[in-house]
């Protein structure tokens, strides 16, 4: 009989996933794993039968109840073959991760509106978000903001992989109106997000696992910050303000996340919503804030998510969280 399995589909470097998977097969969920800088030697075959279809990899078969994507990009993989060959194994190997929502009991990460999308589903609900634009050209499209200050930032991701493990990043910037020329040194002509600058009393990074929502309120000085002084970022745990929580809960109710990590401000007490992020990572900011709970709530749904799916005992909140508070020592919350 095929065994029930959690599938998570990522790359080697993905800590959040690594230890995810190892908490999981503690508790006794078993796991495989997929990474797409690992796929050279792998032989899988998936038949499209609809939820709960058996699937193999190297010869193990197995019904992948919960399926997580996350950093799953083929631009990490090793180029070994013709660019024409190697093009159409990165779109097959991505296609198959895109479709395996087919044959898992649930998938996580697989829905992952653009900017665009965001933002005017955000305004269909009545949440704020900034004023601004798509453009090729920022410098001309100022004009239409007539703002002190704007925020120009990628359209995709803020990184691209040019080679296999070597990361290029394009950080969002904090600029005046006389600097948007040649914005992100990107060539001209690419398409970028302008907006404004927003004024704000605090900012979150707001996580939705499951049903939960876990927020951290973050000090910094500037977008790039993270990226390039993490020392000068201040994170500390932190409930949700009320209109940060319910537009959370809106958004990821209308896109039907099992999981996402938002990013808002809060404006003279008014939640103003930047984006959401389907793969992002929480590690860094746990370890900023001296807490494990963003780990336990990922432990606790896809534990639940599997169990629901083989349709057997669901251990009880107390026991998990009891084990996971002796996997790691407690850690306290650090000053804000």
């Amino acid at each position: 009989m095929a065994e029930h399995c959690v599938l998570l589909l990522t790359r080697r470097g993905d800590r959040e996933a690594t230890e995810v998977a190892s908490l999981l097969r503690r508790i006794g969920v078993p796991v495989l794993r997929l990474d797409a800088d690992g796929l050279e030697d792998v032989e899988a075959t998936c038949e499209p039968g609809g939820p709960m279809t058996p699937m193999t990899l190297n010869g193990h078969r197995f019904v992948p109840t919960v399926t997580w994507l996350r950093h799953f990009s083929l631009r990490a993989a090793p180029s070994t073959r013709p660019a024409d060959r190697q093009m159409l194994y990165r779109d097959s190997w991505t296609a198959l991760a895109r479709q395996l929502a087919v044959v898992s009991g649930t998938t996580l990460g697989a829905t992952d509106p653009g900017q665009l999308r965001q933002r005017a589903q955000a305004a269909a609900l009545g949440i704020r978000t900034p004023r601004g634009v798509v453009t090729t050209d920022p410098a001309a499209a100022a004009g239409r903001l007539a703002c002190g200050r704007y925020v120009v930032k990628a359209l995709d991701r803020h990184y691209v992989e040019a080679e296999p493990g070597r990361l290029a990043w394009f950080l969002p910037r904090i600029l005046e109106r006389s600097q948007l020329d040649g914005a992100l040194g990107l060539p001209h002509g690419t398409p970028v997000v302008l907006q404004e600058y927003v004024g704000h009393d605090a900012e979150f990074r707001v996580y939705v696992v499951g049903g939960e929502v876990i927020a951290f309120e973050v000090a910094k000085d500037d977008p790039r910050d993270i990226w390039s002084r993490p020392d000068r970022v201040r994170v500390r745990p932190a409930e949700a303000p009320p209109g940060v929580a319910e537009a959370v809960r809106a958004l990821a109710g209308m896109w039907d996340l099992g999981y996402g990590a938002f990013d808002f401000l809060l404006d003279r007490g008014e939640a103003v919503f930047l984006e959401m992020n389907a793969h992002g990572d929480w590690r860094w900011f746990e370890r900023k804030a001296g807490v494990d709970v963003v780990t336990r709530a990922a432990v606790r749904t896809v534990r639940d998510l599997h169990w629901s799916a083989v349709g057997g005992p669901r251990p009880g909140p107390v026991g998990l969280l009891t084990f996971l508070g002796a996997a790691r020592p407690a850690a306290r919350p650090t000053a804000s």
